[in-house]
């Protein structure tokens, strides 16, 4: 075993590995590693709502090829753009079949098309966030986490497949599939029988800060306070880009203010993989999102009945 090692805010020291490690891909050891010194370290599971994106049957699976959007419909009306797009180059039979596609997501609700031959599904993709006794989990040191100099700018990830296969094989994902479901249980918001059959998508990282305890008894809890990001350094230059440009003019903050802010923002730019910060009294985290979606012997779930949405 490893000796345990810090990492900024946040970090929970100690990492777990098999004592076997013949036969097995040393990259998904590491990374079975730490799901399983996550589950420890942050126990409780808490969802933190769904959301909603678009993907193409091919083979093997479902190919996301749109990004995520808060509702049902937005999925529809970025699917609806994208067969646009496919359209375009095209004439004849197979634009018409594009554009109609299109035509009748935008109408809404409409969860599966078909054109040219090609199907094309709107995906559930469940949101979960690990908490324990420290708040909820930064990243991993298994996460794919680039420093700005090896990030191009014109970087973006590429788009998950949902396998056929799922990913329930590992104790972690089994474990994850069971925490959506009881949480989903308690909340009158179950998924259909036919969809259980899990597939982890690649996490997402926000920044999070700790709020006040408020009355007496209560807890001390984070609330997200920046947009989803692809890597764990995309979140962090988001906060520094906060504390060092944003706060002292839309919080109109006293130089002395300003300038501890400043400092807390050079800080985590000269610090790698640093994933918290406090400054004037207030604390901000780098946050690991898990993300799950359920498969069903015909394809990925749709939006549940009690989803909220919008309707055209």
């Amino acid at each position: 075993m490893m000796s345990g090692m810090t990492m900024g805010d946040g970090d929970a020291g100690g990492r777990l590995f098999p004592e076997d490690l013949d036969g097995v891909d040393p990259v998904a050891a590491v990374m079975l590693a730490d799901a399983c010194r996550s589950l420890a370290a942050y126990p409780d599971l808490v969802a933190v709502g769904a959301l909603f994106t678009a993907a193409e049957r091919v083979g093997g699976g479902w190919q996301v090829v749109c990004p995520p959007d808060p509702l049902p419909q937005g999925a529809r009306e970025l699917l609806a753009d994208h067969l646009d797009d496919l359209a375009a180059p095209l004439d004849g039979a197979a634009a018409d079949g594009f554009r109609r596609a299109a035509d009748a997501l935008r109408s809404g609700p409409c969860d599966a098309v078909t054109a040219d031959g090609r199907r094309f599904a709107i995906v559930r993709v469940e949101q979960l966030v690990r908490t324990g006794p420290d708040g909820p989990e930064p990243p991993r040191p298994s996460d794919p986490d680039p420093r700005p100099a090896s990030l191009p700018a014109s970087y973006r990830r590429p788009y998950d497949l949902l396998s056929d296969e799922g990913t329930g094989s590992d104790l972690a994902t089994a474990e994850l599939l069971c925490q959506v479901l009881d949480a989903a249980a308690g909340a009158g918001n179950e998924p259909s029988g036919a969809f259980l059959t899990p597939v982890t998508l690649a996490p997402a990282f926000t920044v999070a800060e700790r709020v006040p305890a408020g009355p007496p008894g209560r807890r001390r809890r984070w609330r997200p306070v920046g947009r989803l990001h692809a890597t764990p350094q995309r979140a962090r230059d988001s906060l520094i880009g906060y504390l060092r440009d944003v706060a002292p003019v839309v919080e109109g903050l006293a130089e002395a203010q300003a300038s501890a802010y400043a400092e807390a923002a050079e800080l985590l730019t000269e610090e790698p993989r640093r994933n918290g910060i406090a400054v004037a009294g207030r604390r901000f985290r780098i946050v690991r999102i898990e993300r799950i979606t359920l498969m069903g012997p015909n394809g990925p779930e749709p939006p549940r009945a009690t989803d909220f949405d919008t309707r055209i």
